[in-house]
């Protein structure tokens, strides 16, 4: 194959930018961030819509870009522009998107003879990048590009280099006789990506709407048991697009952070505007079935919903505020299991869940806290905690969660052990020291900077974690 060193030294290198040089699309990218910034100004998006494509790109352009620093770059196409860039080459960014983001992005790079892009009248597209390269670069070009629109511009090149092209559009570049001088591939698995994005592993945390019916001693009701497990599969369904929501909202934060820069739309491993329909359509349709299971449990799971917004928005941005409402959302899950079922709530398991859940977010953001300190970074991207707050997570996690073992404490011995369910009311006894336990092994972790992983995810691979939690549930069993 001919490489594109080979090809004459005259020849400009012209490089295409949504997935091509970025493995993103910058017009999506725009997009999620003015919805969450300005959702009033993305809106206004549809008044532009008759205009064509390019005045909505001037439009949100106008409100809204990227951080070039923070795009994810395709590694190997940047190579081959540094190297035809230092072997004299001229080297070229045209783009469909908006002249302002081609500027960004090439000023960034410092790779590029030229920028250009739309400019809010002409879409820099298909046949209009064909007719702008042809009166550019009369003497012909070499064209990096990605997709099937880039087809017109393929067949007028003297030689191409395929991005992530599906087959059929190769076959066409193949069947043009046009010189594949490239072929930059990712290795992709959609299906594994799409689990990571939906965070399967995170459902665990919803097996808390299950407690209820254990708490309630209604776990002998199979009516009760197929209720528990239809709110389970909805609020599962609900949470993973209020995991999507979270990732749209978080691009710029998640690329700065070690292992976030991974995830699937940060990676560029999924395309946002998959993410962007995924997401309404998962939260109507999880609302929908709720309604239909048990009103005042789509009440809840519309609670739960907005507050999750919320805490996407803007709310997880302020410091202790965030892992308050990480414990509400915690305690929600339990509601969410008495109202499926129909049971009471008791104000002891819901205070109890609130102060436990507090502490366990904040051991997470404790270990965030001195990872930032022990790098002598001032603020950690996209939370509103500094390095030197490491004495306030610290103090107020260890504390809160104490206070939730003494609620627990309280609850046996006001309500359960006198309540007559249990035939062993002292062995219950054994639950809160062994939570004590727990604790006190999550907060050394997190001190020492080991707990990497949110903590009920990490009880769910740590070995000593599951031995304590099964001595729970013997405990429970046997007190019974």
């Amino acid at each position: 194959m001919t490489s594109v060193s080979d090809m004459e030294i005259h020849l400009p290198l012209v490089v295409d930018l949504d997935g091509t040089l970025t493995l993103s699309d910058t017009l999506y990218e725009s997009f999620a961030k003015l919805l969450f910034q300005n959702p009033v100004a993305a809106l206004g998006c549809a008044l532009h819509l008759a205009r064509g494509p390019a005045a909505v790109k001037r439009y949100i352009a106008g409100h809204c870009r990227p951080d070039p620093a923070t795009l994810p770059y395709r590694a190997e196409l940047v190579e081959i522009v540094k190297a035809e860039t230092a072997r004299g080459r001229a080297v070229h960014l045209v783009t469909a998107a908006d002249q302002a983001i081609a500027d960004d992005v090439a000023r960034h790079l410092g790779l590029f003879a030229s920028a250009a892009g739309s400019d809010g009248r002409l879409n820099l597209k298909g046949p209009n990048k064909l007719g702008y390269l042809r009166e550019k670069f009369p003497g012909g070009y070499i064209y990096a590009g990605d997709g099937s629109a880039d087809l017109p511009v393929f067949r007028g090149a003297r030689g191409v280099v395929l991005c992530d092209v599906a087959g059929s559009t190769a076959a066409k570049v193949a069947e043009a006789g046009v010189p594949v001088l490239a072929t930059l591939r990712r290795t992709s698995n959609p299906a594994q990506a799409w689990r990571r994005a939906l965070r399967a592993h995170q459902w665990a945390k919803n097996l808390l709407l299950f407690v209820p019916l254990f708490v309630g001693h209604a776990f002998g009701d199979p009516r009760a048991i197929a209720s528990s497990a239809l709110g389970f599969a909805l609020l599962c369904l609900l949470s993973s697009a209020t995991y999507i929501v979270n990732d749209l909202a978080d691009l710029e934060a998640d690329r700065a952070h070690a292992t976030k820069r991974l995830r699937p739309f940060a990676s560029g491993g999924l395309k946002i505007i998959h993410g962007l329909i995924a997401a309404p359509l998962m939260i109507a349709v999880a609302l929908a079935g709720a309604v239909a299971l048990s009103p005042p449990f789509a009440g809840t799971l519309l609670v739960y919903l907005v507050l999750t917004t919320a805490y996407s928005f803007g709310l997880k941005r302020v410091a202790l505020l965030d892992v308050f409402v990480i414990g509400i959302l915690f305690t929600l899950r339990i509601v969410m299991g008495a109202e499926v079922v129909g049971l009471a709530h008791s104000a002891w398991l819901l205070s109890f869940a609130l102060a436990f859940f507090i502490s366990l977010a904040l051991s997470k953001r404790h270990g965030e806290v001195m990872r930032a300190a022990s790098a002598d970074a001032d603020e950690i991207a996209g939370r509103g905690y500094r390095g030197n707050d490491w004495a306030v997570t610290l103090s107020f996690g260890i504390g809160v969660g104490l206070v939730s073992i003494v609620i627990m404490l309280l609850y046996m011995t006001n309500d359960a052990a006198p309540s007559g369910f249990y035939h062993q009311p002292g062995l219950l006894y054994a639950i809160p020291a062994l939570l004590t336990l727990w604790l006190m092994r999550i907060w050394l972790l997190s001190n020492r900077m080991l707990l990497h992983d949110d903590p009920v995810v990490f009880a769910l691979r740590d070995a000593a974690s599951l031995s304590l939690g099964l001595a729970v549930a013997v405990s429970f069993y046997l007190a019974l």
